[in-house]
């Protein structure tokens, strides 16, 4: 097949075949998902559950079997876990494949689409604007600028001509060419990069950062408390050595907030469904929470405010000694370009060859224009007015910025008898007409914008165009401060910084540039979003908090996005934010919850330690209390819609929530066995009332941390409320409960109401204890 000037045939099936049973084809592993084997090795060697098998062996050691029950807790877990995440990858696997980057392939003498997985060695491919190339490949006829910004840190595209090398991993910023695959799978560039450096790896967010520094710190104390009071009571308090053993695993149970992981797995888990019903694709789990604590988004008007097409509206000519019709006619037989401005020419003007080409300079977001050089006749130069001309006439500069503030977009055609044979603007060019285009306005734009404005979202619009016709746009759209508008061609890298929060629409502006700004915001303290659908925004995706790309747009793009929104609807924003809120807004209350059971469970032990006698509780009372109090109630409210505005520090709410109720609970429970000691109650009566004050804690501070309370959350608390004390009475020989006497009725009520004292001191506690612990933890490190 004839392809450019060169005659290509590509490979035969029996060739690719060879290449398939050798293993030279390109494999591709999934960013959005991990696999089957990832899902399930992790969720079952975790450091917990380790801990929880050695517990359990103690337990069956000693003989205990009614407190093995804990385990089928873990066991549960697990799989619970397992089945959530496994659901989840299946969900993104089905979205992932309408988003799968495909490719043109010469094979068998015929061009053909595939997917990139199925490209094999010494494969003909076809590059073009805006693919991300995926293999290591020789250019052998065309030309490309190639964007290597990922691998190597140089923004500049770099030109690739006959014979030169493309590196997987960079993007095509203009051009069409075909290539000679060379490398494909493990053997190509990219492969080898990563896995030599871990360049690409996603940024923790907030969420994922505090649990992990919480189940640090847990899984740093957690042995020398065990084994600390392992000493004080089997060999100070000369307790029986099954006993002790019961008494220690009770109180190591306690202190692992085992559920909290599964909890937040299946709470991102069920938002990437929620979403995939929004045609929303998440390649990155955590990106849901970021999204959530955004506070500025910066929007490319391609894709967001317009549906990322154009429109020509009328052709001006200004020198009627040139046809412009049949010039542009000859542009679009000779230039490749793929972008809107290209796709609107064609739509308009068919192609034709009635001058010969000698010189092509394909568009680039870069350069911001393009130019074809014809033979006997001169150079035709189309972009941007401020980009191609060095000087221009006051009467044209004034028509082209009436159209440009009315929301057009204007191309200028330049003309210059010089024939040129580099990528270079020549000076003495003359202007001979331009191009009125117009952008279609989206109509879900308005509503969504209004949506960000309500929730304090500050909006940024970072466009290649004209800034007052950005402006123009904006103002359609109903954007406040649409009339603060600014040029930035013609700025300097710390001018931008200085302009990124005085004005709200950036205009001409560079892919670099676009970069810098969102860099700049997220050292002024906030967390940035960017949308954006073409290769010039990849570096500004790459750098946000959170990326969001149009499925329409390049793949360069989607590759480097978070986000996916596969029916380009701009308007599942603020369902992806809601999502978001309701994630973190559940998981902070839950994780408030589990840690009520971690703080109180070291607090005692540390107070059993030092002058304690005997732990209170037994691993089978726990897991009661855990289940009915904690486990159950948070998986149902998880599901609760909760939109919340999201402020404040993840980790400091999740303790300040956590800790009246878990020093309740560790004070009161003190006081019991101590005091009942002194007054002779048996342990079976102290148990008993220390876990029906840890129950009467634990449900107060389900009503507190789920305040306001809605009638589903009154419902599901109540309801665990009740099966919680039908259980304590039905299974109290099972449980160890005793009777409570007289005496021990009073000594609880007392109890009760000493520990609502306690609880209206223990907020400013938390604030002495907080800071403190803060200051030690930065000292630290």
């Amino acid at each position: 097949m004839k392809i450019f000037d060169q005659e290509f045939k590509g490979l035969s099936q029996n060739e690719v075949l060879k290449r398939i049973q050798d293993g030279k084809t390109h494999f591709v592993e999934s960013k959005s998902t991990k696999t089957y084997q990832e899902i399930i090795i992790n969720n079952i060697f975790t450091f917990f559950n380790f801990i929880n098998i050695i517990l359990f062996a103690c337990i069956i050691f000693v003989g205990s079997y009614r407190n093995t029950l804990f385990i089928s807790v873990v066991f549960f877990n697990t799989l619970t876990g397992i089945y959530q995440e496994i659901k989840a990858k299946k969900t993104l696997d089905k979205l992932s494949i309408l988003t799968k980057q495909k490719i043109e392939v010469l094979r068998d003498n015929q061009l053909t689409k595939i997917n990139v997985e199925e490209i094999v060695q010494d494969d003909f491919i076809i590059l073009n604007t805006g693919m991300q190339i995926p293999v290591d490949c020789t250019l052998l006829e065309g030309h490309v600028e190639a964007n290597e910004s990922l691998l190597t840190g140089e923004s500049d595209a770099i030109l690739k001509v006959n014979g030169d090398s493309l590196l997987s991993g960079s993007f095509v910023t203009s051009g069409r060419a075909i290539c000679k695959v060379t490398h494909v799978g493990k053997e190509s560039y990219i492969h080898k990069l990563t896995a030599q450096a871990k360049e690409f790896d996603s940024k923790k967010s907030e969420l994922s950062q505090a649990l992990d520094q919480i189940l640090k710190i847990i899984s740093i104390i957690l042995i020398p408390i065990a084994f600390l009071l392992f000493c004080k009571e089997f060999f100070i308090g000369h307790y029986p050595f099954s006993e002790t053993v019961v008494s220690v695993v009770a109180a190591v149970l306690g202190m692992i907030p085992s559920g909290l992981v599964l909890l937040t797995t299946i709470a991102l888990s069920l938002s990437i469904v929620r979403l995939a019903k929004k045609s929303t694709l998440v390649q990155n789990l955590f990106c849901i929470e970021t999204l959530a604590r955004v506070d500025t988004i910066c929007l490319d008007k391609t894709g967001t405010l317009t549906e990322g097409k154009l429109k020509l509206d009328d052709v001006i000519c200004l020198d009627d000694s040139f046809d412009l019709e049949k010039i542009i006619k000859n542009l679009n037989y000779c230039l490749e370009d793929t972008n809107m401005t290209s796709q609107a020419l064609h739509q308009r003007f068919s192609k034709e060859k009635n001058y010969q080409p000698f010189f092509v300079i394909p568009f680039s977001s870069q350069r911001k224009y393009s130019a074809v050089s014809f033979c006997d006749f001169g150079t035709i130069y189309l972009g941007a007015s401020q980009f191609i001309f060095s000087k221009l006439d006051q009467k044209i500069k004034d028509k082209i910025q009436f159209y440009t503030s009315k929301g057009y977009r204007v191309l200028c055609i330049g003309y210059t008898p010089t024939i040129i044979n580099e990528n270079r603007r020549v000076n003495d060019l003359k202007c001979i007409g331009f191009l009125i285009l117009s952008d279609i306005i989206r109509k879900d734009a308005k509503e969504t914008l209004d949506y960000f404005r309500k929730q304090d979202v500050q909006i940024k619009i970072i466009s290649g165009d004209d800034p007052s016709t950005v402006s123009a746009i904006a103002r359609r759209c109903h954007l406040l401060d649409y009339e603060k508008y600014i040029d930035v061609s013609s700025l300097s890298d710390e001018e931008i910084k200085e302009a990124v929060e005085k004005y709200t629409i950036f205009g001409r502006v560079s892919p670099q540039q676009k970069k810098i700004m969102i860099t700049t915001l997220q050292e002024n303290n906030h967390t940035v979003a960017m949308t954006g659908d073409g290769v010039n925004d990849v570096l500004a995706l790459k750098a946000a908090d959170c990326s969001i790309a149009m499925a329409s747009g390049s793949d360069a793009a989607k590759s480097a996005s978070h986000i996916v929104l596969l029916e380009n609807n701009f308007n599942a924003m603020p369902h992806i934010v809601n999502e978001g809120r309701r994630v973190i807004n559940n998981i902070t209350a839950s994780a408030s919850m589990y840690l009520i059971k971690t703080i109180f469970s070291v607090v005692l032990s540390i107070g059993m330690i030092l002058f304690g006698h005997g732990y209170p509780f037994k691993p089978i009372q726990l897991t009661v209390i855990s289940a009915c109090c904690v486990g159950i109630p948070t998986f149902f409210l998880t599901y609760e819609p909760n939109f919340k505005k999201v402020s404040g520090n993840f980790l400091k709410i999740v303790f300040k929530n956590a800790f009246p109720f878990a020093f309740m609970i560790a004070i009161c429970s003190t006081i019991i066995v101590n005091g009942g000691r002194v007054l002779g109650f048996e342990k079976e009566m102290l148990s008993t009332i220390c876990v029906l004050l840890t129950s009467w804690c634990y449900y107060s501070g389900l009503r507190h941390i789920y305040a306001p309370l809605s009638h589903y959350r009154i419902f599901v608390i109540y309801i665990m409320q009740i099966v919680l004390y039908i259980s304590l009475i039905v299974g109290h020989q099972f449980l160890g409960l005793d009777n409570i006497d007289y005496i021990g009725a009073i000594t609880l009520m007392f109890l009760v109401t000493f520990s609502k004292v306690i609880y209206l001191f223990n907020f400013e506690l938390f604030d002495y204890v907080y800071l403190f612990l803060q200051k030690r933890y930065k000292k630290h490190h």
